[in-house]
């Protein structure tokens, strides 16, 4: 406490600064804060006020935001007030270098942007599916324009991880497929997509998380491959966006025997330094994941794991929702001993140009022209949406009952697929179930399934192996339903676990516009276009 009474009254003082200072006037503790990430939740921001106004953060991750049942704009005027709030507490620094705004912009499996009121986007795997890098740089092009309008500078994605485990516990529809050609294209487009429109983009999780079978949030999960392997499967879409001219790179909390065999690669030399920045010949700011995560976590906490990052070569530590002052003063101490100050300078450097390069020092134009988000997204689901086996409706049926698994907060979305089979004149009968069911809920879905004439199923899986009570309900309707078809709301990957199934579609993701398309597929009235990823169609 002493300590952070004295940085608050070193640094608690008006602004003396005309204009942004460079990285060589920074003091110590500034210097230190310019490379440091912290996480605020929306509408949670007051516990940093000092910290801002004092200089000793640097970058900003918006998380969090209204969960209940309030409307999008409700949560978006929340999120756009935060970032406000926090661009009034920067002005009062007195190096008045600005602040980078961060989110985690992705979609699939990850709904924390609906918590901000952020548009849903179309998953990875949707767009790797749909095999058409134009569509996947109009679609990051779109959510570029949606981190501006909001204040924002930087995209945590996109995710490069090559999902070769099925049963991944943590990455699943975030990556574009399981084929490393396909998701270094798409790694390209994206790249390119978000940084036209200055939003830097940072691929995750170097150098892979897409073989690992522990989520690292929880545990520390180990990829045991072969080097060449490793190489050419895992590394190979990083390669790519590092040769489209990616402005950052995320470390993952992953060990990798074949480069390290002991540390984590956000605390490895060798993978940060000397395969990233030397062999790949990265030159742009390496961001760790968050280090309150598990699989970071050290015997001194915080502190610790933010310096043994600095010595491996991260420029960006991610310190979660701390505040930064205890970090600082322990980096501090350890300067000329285990951490030289030239370090810190070359990182603070890099975050500085990063600044510059998403125009933080400039006057803010708007782009000449705005990519169309709802014609991107309906384009990626037209492209990706795919039916695995089976054929559309003989003939439209007069009535259809609709049994859909689901999370809360994407419930809201899910009527589009009756909406649209109603504008072609069918009635509809639709039950909602949560994602780990009770068996009463098997009643009403046998009531509607009896009072229609065709059954449609939808699955609700974030990755691996289906809720057992999931399975079990969808493996009753489908034994009573022999011609129901089943959609897989989100992962693909539990459509093995219903082979019984005589018509299935992959959606990757339930949005209003795959949701429309797989009606429309089923209807005739539209072609399905997407292909399963190879890993997948085996």
């Amino acid at each position: 406490m002493k300590i952070r009474g004295f940085l608050m009254a070193l640094f608690f003082a008006p602004a003396l600064a005309a204009g942004p200072l460079q990285v060589d006037d920074l003091t110590p503790e500034e210097l230190i804060g310019q490379t440091l990430v912290v996480r605020i939740d929306a509408g949670q921001q007051a516990p940093y006020e000092q910290a801002v106004k004092s200089g000793l953060i640097g970058t900003v991750l918006i998380k969090g935001g209204l969960t209940g049942q309030e409307d999008p704009a409700t949560k978006r005027a929340q999120t756009m007030q935060t970032i406000r709030q926090l661009r009034q507490w920067e002005k009062e620094s007195r190096h008045q270098i600005p602040l980078l705004i961060a989110f985690d912009y992705e979609s699939g499996s990850v709904i924390s942007p609906l918590f901000l009121g952020m548009k849903r986007l179309p998953s990875n795997m949707l767009l790797g599916a749909g095999q058409s890098k134009k569509t996947v740089r109009a679609v990051y092009g779109a959510a570029a324009d949606e981190i501006r309008a909001l204040g924002g500078q930087i995209n945590f994605a996109p995710d490069l991880d090559v999902n070769t485990n099925p049963n991944n516990p943590i990455i699943g529809t975030r990556s574009f497929g399981a084929w490393p050609q396909g998701v270094a294209q798409n790694a390209q487009a994206a790249v390119k997509g978000l940084q036209a429109r200055q939003v830097a983009a940072f691929a995750k999780h170097f150098p892979g998380h897409g073989d690992t079978a522990v989520d690292s949030h929880t545990g520390s999960p180990v990829t045991d491959l072969p080097l060449k392997e490793l190489m050419e499967q895992h590394i190979a879409p990083f390669r790519a966006a590092i040769d489209a001219g990616i402005w950052g790179i995320m470390s993952s909390h992953v060990i990798y025997p074949a480069l390290d065999k002991e540390h984590p690669a956000t605390f490895s030399r060798r993978i940060l330094t000397d395969l990233l920045r030397g062999e790949l010949g990265f030159e742009g700011v390496i961001a760790t994941d968050s280090l309150d995560m598990e699989g970071a976590k050290r015997a001194n906490g915080t502190p610790q794991a933010v310096l043994e990052a600095y010595q491996a070569g991260a420029d960006m530590p991610l310190i979660g929702k701390d505040l930064p002052y205890d970090t600082i003063a322990y980096i501090q101490a350890q300067y000329g001993k285990t951490l030289p100050p030239q370090r810190l300078k070359q990182s603070a450097r890099r975050v500085w140009e990063l600044k510059q390069k998403t125009g933080l020092f400039t006057p803010q134009a708007k782009p000449k022209k705005q990519t169309d988000f709802e014609k991107s997204a309906l384009q990626a689901a037209r492209r990706g949406v795919t039916l695995v086996k089976g054929k559309p409706f003989a003939k439209r049926p007069q009535s259809v009952c609709t049994v859909f698994f689901t999370e809360p907060a994407l419930e809201y979305m899910l009527p589009e697929f009756t909406q649209t089979l109603e504008e072609f004149r069918v009635k509809t009968q639709s039950v909602f179930v949560p994602m780990s069911p009770e068996p009463e809920e098997l009643s009403a879905a046998r009531a509607c399934a009896k009072e229609q004439q065709t059954l449609v199923i939808g699955s609700y899986q974030k990755y691996g192996t289906p809720d057992s009570a999931q399975q079990q309900i969808i493996n009753t309707l489908l034994k009573e339903n022999p011609g129901a078809v089943f959609i897989s709301l989100l992962s693909p990957y539990d459509l093995a676990f219903y082979p019984q199934a005589q018509t299935a579609l992959a959606l990757y993701g339930p949005t209003p516009q795959t949701l429309r398309t797989a009606a429309e597929i089923l209807l005739g009235k539209r072609k399905a276009q997407g292909s399963l990823s190879p890993a997948l169609s085996r």
